[in-house]
């Protein structure tokens, strides 16, 4: 039952880019409510709602995959299902969509993360039906984070255990001892009077990232970094690392 209807959501996939070919519309209408989705474990499902602000109706598809995909990603073999698969939103309305949990299993001892997609294809007019030009379907994608039970705080309360070495004076590395993602909306660092925003990346649980710092900092001792994580509700949290020794910072929430 699972296969078939991935089936027959992938082959509505096709059809919906086929259909994006002959469209002339480009603006983006639908939109959703929140920047991410948080499954904690036990929870069955959650709701995503879509409203489409524009003034012309909108055919849209929303699936789940891994990230790394296109559109026939969402016949990837993932946890989770958004129902309805593919619906019509006229101009005002909302859809409210759920997103499943099918009961795989998933780590017990970290964070882990999915995308749930949502793509949009504006209809065409009659005038626009005799028409060559091309259009584009617009696709939106949010984050949606597997929280096990046992991880009972939240991803942005762990600041202060993110670690901050500066070995070579030509990069920036970000250590994420942690059992959560951990994704910034800023990072700016400050060395001998020079301040400098920086690539902000994600960090996977227990990983680590070397950030590249431009021409401006290079040769120089960053001794500030002010950081900003996002939390559950796409909020941000501050945070200031000060340095301490030639090599590391100590954390402090702001």
């Amino acid at each position: 039952m699972q296969h078939s209807l991935k089936r027959h959501v992938k082959g509505l996939a096709l059809g919906v880019i086929a259909m994006s070919f002959f469209l002339t519309n480009c603006y983006a209408g639908v939109t959703l409510t929140g920047t991410r989705i948080v499954f904690i474990e036990g929870q069955q499902e959650k709701i995503v709602r879509t409203s489409n602000k524009g003034d012309q109706p909108a055919l849209v598809q929303v699936w789940v995959d891994e990230g790394n995909s296109a559109v026939e990603g969402i016949a990837q073999e993932v946890p989770f299902m958004a129902i309805p698969p593919l619906f019509r939103m006229e101009p005002g309305k909302g859809q409210s969509v759920r997103v499943r949990y099918l009961g795989q299993d998933l780590p017990k001892d970290r964070e882990a993360l999915f995308w749930f997609n949502l793509l949009e294809v504006p209809p065409r007019s009659d005038e626009e039906a005799t028409s060559e030009r091309l259009s584009l379907a617009f696709k939106t994608k949010i984050k949606l984070f597997y929280r096990p039970a046992a991880l009972t705080e939240t991803s942005a309360e762990q600041g202060n255990k993110l670690q901050w070495r500066q070995a070579t004076q030509g990069e920036l590395t970000a250590v994420n001892p942690t059992p959560y993602y951990l994704s910034f909306y800023s990072v700016g660092v400050r060395a001998e009077g020079v301040t400098q925003e920086l690539a902000t990346p994600m960090l996977a649980p227990f990983s680590e990232q070397k950030i590249a710092l431009p021409s401006a900092l290079r040769n120089k001792k960053i001794t500030e970094i002010n950081f900003e994580l996002i939390n559950d509700y796409g909020n941000g949290v501050n945070y200031q690392a000060k340095r301490n020794s030639d090599k590391g910072f100590i954390v402090n929430k702001k």
